[in-house]
C-alpha cells in the first residue's frame, strides 16, 4: 500500500489524531466535575460545566475542520467514508461528556446516597482508563499508515483494540451492579433522582462503548 500524501500534502492523520486528543480531554473534566458536584460545591461544578461545554464546542470545531479538507481523492491509503466515521465515534465521547454534565444538572440538589459515591466515581474512572485505551491506539495511525496498515505494528494495534474490548466490558458489569443498586434503593433516593442517576450511569457507560467503537472501527480499517 503506498503513502501518497507527500505528493498530495498533509496527511490528515494527524488531525484525527488532535481530535481525539481534544475529545478525551473533555472527558477527562469529569472526575473533577463529580467530586464538586458529589461535595455540593455548586459554583465549582458549574465553573467545571462551562468548561467541558466549551471544550465539547473546540472538538466540534476541530471535527468541521477535518471534515471539509479531508481530500475526496482515491489517494487516501483508506476508505474516505472510514475516516468520517471514526471521526464520528471519536467525536461521541466530547458529546457524551457534555450530555453528562447537562443531565446532572436538571435538578436542584440531585443527591446521592454516600456510599454509592465511591461505586459511580469508579465507573466513572474505569470508562476514562477505556478512552485513555483508546487514545493510544487511535495515537498509532501514523506508525500505522508509515507501515501501510501491516506487519508487526498492525499486530499491536490489534491486541490494543482487543484490551479496549476488555476494557469496556468491565465497565459494563460495573454499571450493571450499581444500577441494580440504584433500583433497590428506590425509595431512598426517590423516582426523579433515581431516573437521572440511572440515565448518567448509563452515558457514563457509554463513553466506554464509544471507546469500543473506535477500536472496531480501526480493526475493520486494518482488515479492509
Amino acid at each position: 500500500m503506498r503513502n501518497f500524501f507527500p505528493i498530495l500534502g498533509k496527511s490528515p492523520f494527524g488531525a484525527i489524531q488532535d481530535h481525539m486528543d481534544k475529545v478525551y480531554e473533555t472527558a477527562l473534566v469529569l472526575p473533577s466535575f463529580f467530586e464538586a458536584f458529589l461535595d455540593g460545591n455548586t459554583e465549582k461544578a458549574t465553573e467545571i460545566r462551562k468548561a467541558i461545554l466549551l471544550m465539547e464546542h473546540e472538538a466540534d470545531l476541530l471535527k468541521n475542520d477535518i471534515r471539509d479538507n479531508l481530500p475526496k481523492s482515491y489517494f487516501l491509503p483508506v476508505d474516505r467514508r472510514d475516516l468520517l466515521s471514526l471521526l464520528h465515534h471519536q467525536d461521541a465521547i466530547a458529546d457524551l461528556a457534555e450530555d453528562i454534565v447537562i443531565v446532572a444538572t436538571l435538578q436542584e440538589n440531585l443527591v446521592l446516597p454516600g456510599d454509592l459515591k465511591a461505586p459511580f466515581m469508579d465507573v466513572v474512572d474505569q470508562s476514562l482508563r477505556t478512552c485513555k485505551k483508546a487514545k493510544k491506539v487511535v495515537g498509532e495511525m501514523q506508525n500505522l499508515l508509515a507501515s501501510s496498515f501491516g506487519g508487526d505494528e498492525a499486530s499491536t494495534v490489534l491486541e490494543m483494540i482487543d484490551n479496549i474490548g476488555e476494557a469496556e466490558y468491565k465497565v459494563d458489569k460495573m454499571v450493571y451492579a450499581l444500577a441494580k443498586e440504584l433500583y433497590r434503593r428506590e425509595d431512598e433516593i426517590g423516582i426523579t433522582s433515581l431516573l437521572l442517576w440511572q440515565k448518567m450511569l448509563q452515558l457514563v457507560g457509554r463513553l466506554a462503548n464509544s471507546a469500543e467503537s473506535i477500536g472496531d472501527h480501526l480493526r475493520l480499517m486494518l482488515y479492509s
